[in-house]
């Protein structure tokens, strides 16, 4: 029945489909801008200081530090080998105590982001890692959201197309239920519930008491029972001129959605305590789309026109001094990113 279950919530809600069935529509566009463009590779002009436009294998790091330190988590970066000590004493310079948020730097979609509780979980996920690391203080705030950002760039002013905002897979106790069977009763928690109690995740068994709310998964990612609300309404002048500063910050970024935590959503909308955890370029998603009430043919046609502003902007650039990727460096990237998945 759980089976069953899981494989009905799948064929309902097109958030969980397949990627490559979502975006069929989308590669075939971009095969006819990429025709258009004469460039398999236009996109890269989009954020010409970003690598490969931000489309894949590129240094979250990179970007984070450009931005003043009230902006970002504290954060130290480390190479693959690292020994726990010497994690310790960079953590220990900064002041990041755990808990604390490891990832990989050149990660995607929360792909081996964890919360590292202790000195045995961080030795660990040292020893496992074959990449470049972030480990960023964990801001346990209870706003999270991503807002997708563009600008012309022959304009000053920017735009906010979309801001999700998200929801945390959350349990509330009755004093008799078991974690696991709480998790069960939903949709979402049933997806992820074999990953959530794996590993040194929360006690399957555990009772909460009643009216107890806890919440189980403290990262944002769609494919960790996060729920994705359409916030786009939140947008306004003073958080539009808020990124419009933001981008000039970032060195010719000028697409892509940014990823942050405030205080709460009163602080956000006037751009107030905002800490930016990622900044995402050309393979970022105007995540709202994914919000449950969306229909498929509206976020196939929301990706549709972002690509369009992907084309729009990079053939603004190109008419400047910006070249696109060559095949050799995009060839590189790719077969970093490769290994860096393995």
């Amino acid at each position: 029945m759980k089976f069953k279950s899981n494989f009905i919530t799948k064929l309902t809600h097109w958030e969980y489909w397949p990627t490559w069935l979502v975006y069929s529509p989308v590669v075939f566009y971009y095969l006819l801008l990429s025709a258009k463009a004469r460039s398999f590779f236009f996109f890269t002009l989009t954020n010409p200081d970003m690598e490969m436009g931000g489309l894949y294998n590129c240094s979250k790091f990179r970007q984070l530090r450009k931005l003043p330190p009230n902006l970002i988590p504290k954060t130290v970066f480390l190479k693959p080998g690292t020994s726990v000590e010497v994690a310790l004493e960079a953590l220990s310079n900064v002041g990041i105590k755990f808990p604390l948020i490891a990832k990989p730097d050149r990660g995607e979609r929360g792909t081996a982001v964890k919360v590292i509780r202790d000195k045995k979980g961080l030795a660990a996920y040292l020893e496992h890692s074959k990449a470049d690391i972030l480990l960023q203080e964990f801001i346990q705030t209870p706003f999270e959201a991503g807002v997708f950002y563009y600008r012309l760039p022959t304009e000053e002013a920017g735009n906010i197309p979309s801001i999700v905002l998200k929801e945390f897979l959350t349990v509330v106790g009755d004093g008799k239920t078991s974690l696991k069977d709480l998790v069960d009763e939903s949709p979402r928690g049933r997806l992820v519930s074999k990953n959530l109690f794996k590993g040194d995740g929360p006690n399957p068994k555990e009772i909460l008491p009643l009216g107890k709310e806890r919440i189980l998964e403290p990262i944002g990612n769609h494919n960790r029972g996060t729920k994705f609300i359409d916030g786009t309404k939140l947008s306004n002048p003073t958080l539009v001129r808020f990124f419009d500063k933001l981008s000039l910050q970032l060195d010719s970024f000028y697409y892509g959605r940014v990823d942050l935590k405030a205080n709460s959503v009163e602080d956000f909308v006037q751009g107030r305590g905002i800490k930016v955890l990622e900044i995402n370029g050309v393979n970022a998603e105007p995540a709202h789309i994914y919000d449950p009430n969306t229909k498929l043919w509206e976020g196939i046609k929301t990706l549709l026109k972002h690509w369009s502003l992907i084309y729009e902007i990079s053939n603004k650039n190109g008419a400047s001094k910006h070249s696109t990727t060559s095949l050799k460096e995009a060839w590189e990237h790719y077969v970093q990113r490769e290994k860096i998945k393995k």
